[in-house]
Formats: C-alpha cells, sequence, structure tokens
C-alpha cells in the first residue's frame, strides 16, 4: 500500500477533485448598506478645530487658515460691489459668449463647491450620541461649529460667484476670477497637506496624522433616513442652482431691455450743415434739402426696443420734452412727426446718428445709412464709446 501511495505521489496523480475556476462572486445586494457605507473626517484643517486642544498649535493654525480664507473671500466679495470710485455697476450688456460662460460656470461652481454638502452630511450623518461614542474625549460642539464655518464659507464662495458673473463682461475674466476663488475655498486642504509633509513644525505633522482621521464611521442613519438625508442634499443643490441661475437670468433680461444702460442722453451737434442731403418722405418724390445738424440738438431717450443687442435712443419734443406724436394726420413736416435715432449698427461696428427718410445718396440702400458715427466700437454703453465721432456732410468729418 504504501508502495502505491508512494507510486500515486509520484505520477502527479490525486484522488482530490480539480479546483474549478469561477468567476468573481457578486456582490449581495441583500446585505446591509451599511458594509459599504463607511466614512472617515476630512482631511482639513477645519478638522483640526475639532480634534484639537483649543489652545494647541495646531488648533491656532487651523483657526488662522480658517480667517485668512474668509478674509479673502470677503475682500473678493467687496471688490465686485465696491470700487475706489464708488459702487461698481453691472454692465449695459454683454456678448453671446459671456453669457454661455456666465451660465455654464453656475453648474461649475455648484459641481466644485464641496464645503456645504461636506458640512451637511457630518451634521446629518455623525448625531451627538455616535460622536460621544467614537471619540469620548472631543467636543460635539466644535464640531457643530467646525461644520458650520464649512457652510458659511460655502456660501460666501457662491454668493461671490454670482456677483463675480453679474459683473463680467469678458469670457477669461470670468474663468481667472473663477479659478481664484476656487483656489481661496480650497486653502484649508492646501494647508492640511503640507503639514502633513512637515513643511511647518513636528507637532503640526503630528496632528495630521491623529488616530481619528483612521477611525471608520458608519453612517448613523437607517435605509428610509439614508434616502432622507440625499433627498435633502438634493434638495440643497436645487435651491443653490435655482437661485444662482434666478439671478442671472434676471440680469440677463434686464440687461436686454437696457435697463443697466442710460436711459436719456443729450446730443449737442457742432454748427455743421449739410447743403444737400437726400430726403425721400413717403409718397414724395426723393428732394435736396440742406441739413443743419443743431436742429436735432436736444434729449433722446430709450424707446424700449433694441437694434443690435443695443438700446434705441430716439429724438424727443424740444418744447416739453416728449415723444413725438407719429400718428398725427400732419405728415408735411417730417422734422416734426419723424424724430432721429441713435443706435449701434453691427454692420459698421459703430453707434450711428440717423434719420428715416435721409439718404446719403440715391443708391444709399444700406441698413445703416448713418450720418453721423462712432469710431469702431463694441462696447454696449453709449457712455463708454471713445474717440472722435464722424459727421457725413457730403464728406466726412471729424
Amino acid at each position: 500500500m504504501e508502495k502505491e501511495a508512494l507510486a500515486a505521489i509520484e505520477s502527479g496523480e490525486s484522488k482530490e477533485e480539480p479546483a474549478v475556476v469561477t468567476a468573481v462572486d457578486p456582490i449581495d445586494d441583500t446585505k446591509d448598506d451599511e458594509d459599504f457605507d463607511l466614512l472617515t473626517l476630512p482631511e482639513s484643517t477645519h478638522t483640526l478645530l475639532f480634534t484639537e486642544p483649543i489652545h494647541s498649535k495646531a488648533f491656532l493654525f487651523s483657526l488662522a487658515i480658517a480667517s485668512l480664507s474668509i478674509m479673502c473671500l470677503i475682500l473678493a466679495l467687496t471688490n465686485k460691489v465696491v470700487t475706489l470710485d464708488g459702487m461698481r455697476e453691472i454692465p449695459g450688456n454683454v456678448g453671446h459668449t459671456v453669457k454661455i460662460a456666465q451660465f455654464a460656470s453656475i453648474f461649475i461652481a455648484l459641481l466644485m463647491e464641496e464645503e456645504i454638502p461636506t458640512g451637511l452630511c457630518l451634521l446629518r450623518h455623525i448625531p451627538k450620541n455616535y460622536f460621544k461614542s467614537k471619540f469620548p474625549n472631543l467636543k460635539y460642539y466644535k464640531f457643530v461649529a467646525s461644520c458650520s464655518l464649512r457652510i458659511l464659507m460655502g456660501y460666501i464662495f457662491l454668493v461671490s460667484v454670482m456677483l463675480l458673473l453679474m459683473m463680467a463682461d469678458n469670457v477669461l475674466d470670468i474663468f481667472f476670477d473663477f479659478i481664484a476663488l476656487q483656489f481661496l475655498q480650497q486653502l484649508d486642504d492646501v494647508a492640511f497637506n503640507l503639514a502633513r509633509m512637515g513643511v511647518f513644525s513636528k507637532s503640526l505633522r503630528a496632528a495630521t496624522r491623529n488616530k481619528y482621521f483612521q477611525t471608520e464611521l458608519r453612517r448613523h442613519t437607517k435605509v428610509n433616513g439614508n434616502r432622507k438625508i440625499s433627498f435633502f442634499l438634493k434638495a440643497i443643490y436645487f435651491v443653490n442652482l435655482v437661485a444662482l441661475l434666478g439671478a442671472q437670468i434676471y440680469v440677463t433680461v434686464r440687461q436686454g431691455n437696457g435697463d443697466y444702460q442710460c436711459k436719456s442722453i443729450t446730443v449737442r451737434f457742432k454748427d455743421e450743415v449739410w447743403e444737400r442731403s437726400l430726403v425721400q418722405m413717403p409718397g414724395v418724390e426723393m428732394k435736396e434739402m440742406a441739413l443743419v445738424y443743431p436742429y436735432f440738438n436736444g434729449i433722446y431717450n430709450q424707446d424700449g426696443t433694441s437694434n443690435d443687442g443695443r438700446p434705441v435712443y430716439v429724438e424727443q419734443n424740444k418744447f416739453d420734452g416728449t415723444s413725438f406724436d407719429t400718428a398725427s394726420p400732419d405728415t408735411g413736416n417730417m422734422s416734426v412727426k419723424i424724430p432721429a435715432k441713435i443706435q449701434y449698427c453691427k454692420s459698421i461696428r459703430a453707434w450711428v446718428f440717423l434719420h428715416e427718410y435721409i439718404r446719403k445718396s440715391t443708391r444709399d440702400d444700406s441698413e445703416c445709412p448713418w450720418l453721423l458715427r462712432s469710431e469702431e466700437t463694441e462696447v454696449y454703453d453709449i457712455e463708454e464709446v471713445q474717440g472722435p465721432w464722424q459727421v457725413w456732410a457730403g464728406v466726412i468729418r471729424k
């Protein structure tokens, strides 16, 4: 028997069944969700505010970092509203690319903002009794204060983003300012990582490697409670999204209506006269007339319409400052019945003065028969136009 057994061993024979290779066992969905729902304390200087004693170097360091972040966020916030010259104004209007960047940045801001959901998750998942059972030496009120600080910083960040977008008139400015705000909000994470590497001191390095950061915590909720928390966080995101979108839509609509631009301008022409202007009134043959530019001096008000994304300014009655009555049966007096206009023409990239009945030549059928024009510009607010205006008096004069 022994010889037979030895022979079997030498020949590699075995009476055991061969191993069967199977696929990896799938996760059992019937297991308790808590087996897969663990969390640890965030690796941030905000966490050191409740894991370290108040008089310790780590606590004071964390408090300084938090104060620095809040101060910089508030400075960025006020910089968007107040300047050395007074209150900063919302641009009269912006281009389509800027508008797209504004609305895209709202979604990016909500995706990148993590302080609010982190603070709310910690407060909702770690109740007082559970906190004391896991960390008997720590104070729960400091834990609540740390989470509240996170939420506060998150909302300061979102308000800063909202004002940044409202005041923006350039795509690159939006993204550069956005990156700066994001860095300020993540200053606590950067400081924590540097402290863990031992850049500052051994005591700070030891505080960042504390056992509290390795402690695994179960989300202290049942399945139904978990769903409620998930719904609560989604609701917070939804409310923040609606608030930011609502504010930006409100500003965009008002910009389109010209509400952030001057409602009225006063025009003073030089003593220019065009002796051979061509006037074409309805039902009347085109004829030459002298155009005296100072005759159109006076007040021009927005009429509620726009052209190429800019408001249109219409000449007002010189006697009482009211709008001309274009519905009056007296159609023979062109200067009284049909007012001149000042508007922007995208085709020549300039603000222009024009009149519906006056042309420069018999072949002048352009969309913008200007009589006075600014230099090429893309500004939305006529008050921001720079440089001399050109007057047509048979030839261009400045």
